[in-house]
């Protein structure tokens, strides 16, 4: 289902910066995205299941709208996951399969752009992807998705899009995990439990899906007014890399650096 007008959880969220002019947020962070999290079986999308999404559509930099769906994986869940997730056997029973639920997500990411004459994603001229690939580019449905250690999701939508929908999962992505890296290096720790509390967002982390995807938005605004607040100071400036995925070439990552 999909409920409008939702607030952030944890702490009281300080991100409602005044709306950023255009698409594209200051230091090229975005404005318009959609933030997401994905609660599975076990690591490995061959062999393991989808048991629930969660996303949250995002607008100048402000949650509009939310994803979120546990999904039957037709398999028993492991007691470990039960044990992080919280979601049973119990809970998941009789609800609505991944055949079911991947469509509807898709859908709902695609309505995101449906109205928007910007959404179309134009690689930077020194992308690592070819000129051979600037159809495949072109042809991304979905505004930028953003996640923690964001790989890990994409690699499961695609392999079940391409069972469900006969088609590979297509986005630009930027990962909370690698822009925390790059402006942090001396930290050791980049989970989103380790980013919630150094940046004083929540002390916990819930480990369900919409509520990480929330948790992972808040990450994103912080990490976007720090480099405001220091570019130039505690460092130069900063640009982005677009990174093609090694298996899927209709995936970019996008990719902070510092100058």
């Amino acid at each position: 289902m999909t409920v409008s007008g939702i607030s952030t959880f944890g702490r009281a969220d300080d991100s409602a910066d005044p709306p950023t002019e255009g698409r594209a947020g200051t230091a090229g962070f975005p404005a318009d995205y959609v933030t997401l999290d994905l609660e599975t079986t076990g690591f490995y999308p061959n062999s393991c299941s989808i048991t629930e999404i969660g996303a949250v559509r995002v607008r100048d930099r402000r949650i509009v709208d939310r994803f979120q769906q546990l999904v039957n994986p037709l398999r028993p869940i492991p007691a470990q996951v039960v044990k992080l997730t919280g979601i049973t056997d119990e809970m998941v029973a009789g609800l609505p399969t991944i055949d079911e639920v991947l469509p509807r997500f898709v859908s709902w990411l695609s309505a995101g752009v449906s109205t928007d004459p910007d959404a179309s994603y134009e690689p930077d001229s020194d992308s690592d992807t070819d000129a051979d690939d600037s159809a495949a580019i072109a042809a991304v449905p979905f505004e930028p998705i953003v996640g923690h250690n964001v790989s890990f999701d994409i690699r499961f939508l695609d392999w079940n899009a391409r069972k469900v929908l006969d088609a590979p999962f297509s986005c630009v992505d930027y990962d909370t995990m690698q822009i925390s890296r790059t402006l942090f290096p001396s930290q050791r720790h980049h989970r989103l439990l380790d980013l919630i509390q150094r940046f004083d967002i929540a002390d916990n982390e819930e480990h369900r899906a919409l509520s990480d995807a929330i948790q992972t938005q808040q990450c994103l605004e912080w990490m976007h007014r720090y480099t405001d607040r220091h570019a130039g100071r505690g460092f130069g400036s900063v640009d982005w890399t677009d990174v093609t995925d090694k298996g899927n070439d209709t995936v970019i990552h996008r990719q902070l650096t510092l100058l």
